[in-house]
């Protein structure tokens, strides 16, 4: 429907145009615009009436004016009423009103036409005023309207002919009130009608509604009922109305409302499902759904909704249809959907009930896809992530140099003063071997810092598939003299087959640390076995290297086991990087590492590699 100014004042240009005097009101009598002629018959200036109401313009117009426009908003045509003017002595100058609905392109009433003339331009004009309620007659049983009257106190329903016409009974047929609301079709029609009779006699609202009738021969119509009460010593004490067979000229507009919907219905970005309220079959889905599933329009019609969406969304459906039967919407659910290439979506839902052109009910649901905006968010985070880990790194790593470096240059600095002030030849020697020896563990700490840094410079190297038995029997051979040294046995359960997505440099590095720390720290009274085996998941194969030497008191060190400069075990000279450089290494390639171990039984160690 026009609502506004604007469209208003662009449907009424051709006003200008007009020769005759006429004018045009809105809704609430408010002027929108006039012919030429019109300013002139009052001596009124164009610029400044627009938006002024009639009976500003107009005072002398009587309350008769009001009903008779009301009439007139309501579809009822050609409503004539004589003025007499009060300041014009001649009949000669009295006016004729012409009064016509004033429609928008859909149909829709926006207002009055007002065409006035003088009396002296037409003497059949009387005469024609004096037919005013036979010609309306004549022209209720063109358009097929027909008047009605309820009296309340009398509880009596009174019909004209054409009534009788619309609802397809004879005209000895006696209505009642609940006997003539039961024609309405059952559902919104109905229910809507008994409302509106309702508030009518309580609160003395007018209506005016299209709506579905049952006729007595069975056919369903749609018919305009308008109905006004009529007040006597503030009492309602009748309603009065008309009811029009509306059926050619309401579903030619429906069928032009309908084929605008469908051009939406297709042309919307997002996703729409159109299914049945009752049986959940769909009727139709729009091309922007169809392409994000990868199948065609027609694929879905007569399928079921829930043969589309996830089982925990089919276990809430029933509330869902609680909620659109009590609100006439369900609130917005997740769901996830794997389109015909087996893509897996994640679609947010949104569901209407609609109201059909025939009474019953559909429900719209909308389909927004929000799988990009998930994969945005996961990557956001991840970098985010990355970012923060790196950062941390970047700290961890500056407090290491920092404070092992303070340490060698705070023990370097005292061994130079003592050695500055020792004037005895044995005691300067002790400290000469002291430096020396502080050299040498200077030169320990930059090289593990070196490896520190050597991850972070790799971690983006591309992996390969490696064997993991090709490389376990190199890493094995070069510790052969530390095994025989120790009677140590390893036991590989590791079939050739088996292959790891890694860094080769990393993957030995990784087992030396691993094998030396199972041997190193076996125990003085028992041989060291290693037993070597294989687990595969989809997304990890993680290798497990067990030992039975000392094990470590995971309550007490578990959370500080791959620490940096982490020792457990004093009788043994570790220098606490190993295990740290193994962790930083193996969660570069997107892998992990954990161990069970228990004091005095032994220890397992379960590197688990991406097999992404």
């Amino acid at each position: 429907m026009i609502s506004t100014k604007t469209n208003l004042s662009f449907s009424a240009d051709w006003i200008q145009q007009i020769p005759t005097a006429i004018a045009l009101i809105d809704n609430n009598y408010n002027l929108v615009s006039a012919s030429p002629n019109w300013f002139k018959k009052f001596d009124f200036q164009e610029n400044d009436l627009t938006g002024r109401h009639l009976f500003d313009l107009f005072p002398r117009f009587s309350k008769d004016w009001d009903t008779k426009l009301k009439y007139c908003i309501d579809g009822l045509k050609d409503i004539k009423i004589i003025d007499n003017q009060s300041n014009s002595k001649s009949s000669e100058n009295n006016l004729v009103w012409d009064l016509n609905p004033w429609k928008d392109g859909y149909g829709n009433i926006i207002g009055v036409i007002l065409k006035v003339d003088n009396i002296s331009k037409s003497r059949k004009l009387e005469l024609e005023l004096k037919r005013t309620k036979l010609i309306l007659n004549q022209k209720g049983k063109i358009a097929k309207i027909g008047s009605w009257e309820y009296l309340i106190n009398e509880e009596q329903l009174q019909w004209s002919p054409i009534v009788h016409s619309i609802y397809g009974v004879s005209n000895d047929f006696k209505p009642s009130l609940d006997g003539a609301l039961a024609f309405y079709k059952e559902g919104t029609s109905r229910d809507t009608i008994k409302q509106k009779v309702k508030e009518a006699i309580i609160t003395g609202k007018p209506w005016n509604e299209n709506l579905q009738l049952m006729r007595g021969d069975g056919s369903t119509i749609w018919v305009n009922s308008i109905g006004r009460p009529k007040y006597k010593d503030g009492i309602c004490v009748r309603v009065i109305g008309t009811v029009q067979d509306i059926t050619a000229t309401y579903e030619q507009s429906l069928n032009r409302l309908e084929r605008h919907q469908n051009t939406f219905f297709d042309q919307v970005a997002f996703g729409l499902i159109l299914s049945d309220f009752n049986t959940g079959k769909i009727i139709a889905a729009n091309e922007a759904f169809a392409k994000l599933a990868g199948y065609e329009t027609d694929y879905f019609k007569g399928k079921t909704f829930k043969g589309f969406i996830s089982e925990s969304l089919k276990k809430s459906s029933i509330n869902l249809a609680k909620q659109l039967k009590k609100k006439g919407a369900f609130t917005p659910v997740e769901t996830v959907f794997y389109n015909k290439d087996g893509k897996k979506l994640t679609l947010r839902l949104s569901g209407k009930r609609i109201e059909t052109f025939s009474g019953g009910f559909n429900v719209l649901t909308t389909i927004e896809n929000l799988t990009p905006v998930i994969e945005k968010e996961k990557r956001i985070k991840k970098l985010l992530k990355d970012a923060t880990q790196k950062n941390e790194r970047l700290l961890n790593f500056a407090h290491m140099v920092s404070h092992n470096l303070k340490a060698h240059t705070t023990n370097f600095s005292l061994l130079l003063n003592f050695l500055d002030k020792e004037v005895g030849e044995s005691e300067r020697k002790k400290l000469m071997e002291m430096l020396f020896n502080a050299s040498d563990n200077l030169s320990e700490t930059i090289k593990g810092l070196r490896e520190v840094v050597a991850i972070k410079t790799n971690a983006n190297k591309e992996k390969k598939d490696i064997s993991l038995n090709e490389h376990l029997f190199h890493v094995e051979q070069n510790l052969m003299g530390l095994l025989k040294q120790n009677n140590g046995k390893i036991i590989n359960e590791i079939p050739d087959s088996v292959k790891v997505k890694a860094l080769p440099a990393y993957l030995d590095s990784i087992l030396t640390n691993c094998l030396t720390n199972a041997i190193k720290y076996s125990k003085p009274d028992k041989a060291p076995i290693i037993i070597l085996s294989v687990q595969k998941t989809k997304a990890y194969t993680t290798l497990s290297i067990e030992d039975n030497g000392m094990g470590i008191d995971m309550e007490k060190f578990g959370d500080k086991l791959f620490g940096l400069y982490q020792t457990f075990h004093k009788e043994n000279n570790g220098n606490g990087i190993g295990l740290y450089i193994t962790k930083q290494q193996i969660e570069s390639m997107n892998g992990k590492i954990d161990a069970l171990s228990t004091s005095g039984q032994g220890t397992t160690f379960r590197i688990s590699f991406s097999n992404s």
